[in-house]
């Protein structure tokens, strides 16, 4: 935990220090999401924090050591005149960079358990983000490739009898859009 909470500090100290105009902090929903006292139906804003003494107590370091980072990365934003940007992404996918599970893949992997599917709610993004520069990805061919990479790596099975008619049929699909 250490290391990322001083490397976030560092990165906007440096940032400072070289008259950076503004810093891009990708940081975690994990940040905001772990708070048992907030209503599920509450829209969470930039003033949303995970709860730090739930995080100590349910032995979530990932959550706890998060928050701490983007907390100080704010302080020290503050301080030093940096322009801190924040995204704080849900869920990511798309091929693995690393050969373990991450915390999203985990949430992916859970949501599609066949005995208890889980019943998740998840925008990729708003109609209105089209028009802003950002290349959006169909969630389809960005879990596809989540799998894919899943199973390469050996993380999930790739079922014989299946796959080539699986390609065949994604890829066409995938064409047939672009």
């Amino acid at each position: 935990m250490e290391p990322a909470v001083n490397g976030t500090k560092n990165v906007i100290m440096a940032a400072a220090e070289a008259k950076v105009r503004r810093v891009v902090f990708t940081s975690s929903i994990g940040t905001v999401y772990m708070d048992p006292n907030r209503s599920p139906d509450v829209v969470v804003d930039e003033s949303c924090w995970s709860d730090l003494e739930y995080c100590k107590n349910t032995k979530n370091w990932y959550c706890y050591g998060k928050t701490v980072a983007e907390q100080d990365a704010w302080d020290v934003a503050r301080n030093k005149g940096v322009d801190l940007v924040v995204v704080n992404p849900v869920v990511v996918v798309g091929p693995l960079l690393q050969p373990t599970v991450n915390a999203s893949i985990l949430h992916i992997l859970k949501c599609s358990d066949e005995e208890k599917p889980k019943k998740t709610k998840l925008q990729a993004h708003k109609p209105e983000d089209q028009g802003s520069g950002h290349r959006i990805r169909p969630v389809k061919q960005c879990l596809y490739e989540t799998v894919k990479s899943l199973q390469e790596k050996g993380i999930l099975p790739i079922p014989k009898h299946v796959e080539d008619s699986v390609n065949i049929q994604y890829k066409s699909s995938f064409i047939s859009r672009v």
